[in-house]
């Protein structure tokens, strides 16, 4: 219903603003026509201007358009999740089209919705970080990635790469 009511607006500010263009040429030979066409075109392009403005916000707040900025926000934000409150306020978005897109992300297993304090926080499992250690099998000692071991310097048994 609004895309309709959109493309008709669209529509009849291009109307607008062709006869509009028509009265402007039209004035060259008749002076009295210079206001009208100016109207008109001023009302032809606040309406094309408004309809297109809206037009790209209704497409900005389609879910799947809103999910991919969501999860864009959970990986700036270092962590891996967001709450519904962040979303709204950091997305500039109405709080149902925030929900439908959680639901859209939540239906393709991208996200969960965890209760937490209260509060409810949608986590990102595939944003999580992930830690890899070298540990000793035997003593159970950690070094970091960065250091080329193979042997523990503790105990002398094999390191293996683990994933935390």
């Amino acid at each position: 219903m609004k895309r309709t009511l959109l493309i008709a607006v669209l529509v009849s500010s291009v109307v607008l603003l062709a006869v509009g263009l028509l009265f402007l040429c039209a004035a060259t030979r008749e002076p009295g026509r210079l206001p009208l066409s100016l109207v008109l075109l001023l009302i032809g392009g606040g309406l094309a201007a408004w309809s297109a403005l809206t037009w790209r916000r209704e497409q900005e707040l389609e879910p799947e358009r809103l999910a991919d900025s969501i999860i864009d926000l959970a990986r700036a934000g270092g962590g891996a999740e967001v709450s519904l409150a962040q979303i709204v306020a950091e997305l500039n978005v109405p709080t149902e089209a925030a929900q439908r897109a959680l639901g859209v992300l939540e239906r393709r297993g991208e996200c969960r919705r965890e209760r937490r304090a209260g509060k409810d926080l949608y986590v990102f499992p595939g944003l999580v970080e992930v830690k890899a250690v070298r540990r000793c099998a035997y003593c159970g000692s950690e070094f970091s990635v960065k250091t080329p071991l193979h042997k523990c310097p503790n105990c002398g048994g094999e390191l293996e790469l683990v994933r935390e």
